[in-house]
């Protein structure tokens, strides 16, 4: 038993393999100038900014917030930890701005525009823009006199 398969009988055009080729890069092409299109519209122009609001005058808090958001040179909030020092170096632990403390030689810097300049035995000197400011360490408690102490 042989069995035939019925044959296509579709337009003529779309038997033609030039035509077939034809009307899917007009297609591609199509699709790719839209999509072009689409992705190159330029973007709404950023809003502005409204006007900064003035502060109130004699608040305080209000001006402390608007200096910290006032365009300018960055706050610069250095505490000693501890001085190790040695007849050849010296190291101070610091936390500059709050960041966990840290050991740092003479020489280092701190921030990109802060230097540690000198280590002393009770403070360190650091350099910013070329003016230089002393930060004294705490002072050790008084540890009592060594050994057993008789208490009456």
């Amino acid at each position: 038993m042989t069995r035939t398969w019925p044959t296509w009988n579709g337009p003529a055009w779309a038997a033609s393999p030039r035509a077939a080729h034809a009307l899917g890069a007009t297609l591609f092409v199509a699709c790719v100038c839209l999509w072009a299109h689409a992705l190159h519209v330029p973007d709404a122009p950023p809003p502005q900014a409204p006007a900064a609001a003035a502060t109130a005058a004699g608040d305080p808090a209000a001006e402390a917030v608007a200096g910290w958001l006032r365009p300018g040179p960055l706050r610069l909030n250095v505490t000693v930890v501890g001085l190790m020092r040695r007849h050849d170096r010296a190291v101070a632990v610091l936390t500059v701005n709050g960041a966990p403390p840290k050991a740092f030689m003479t020489g280092e810097r701190l921030l990109p525009d802060v230097r540690l300049v000198a280590i002393d035995a009770d403070a360190v000197t650091i350099e910013r823009a070329g003016a230089t400011t002393r930060i004294v360490a705490p002072v050790l408690p008084d540890p009592g006199p060594p050994g057993i102490v008789r208490v009456r």
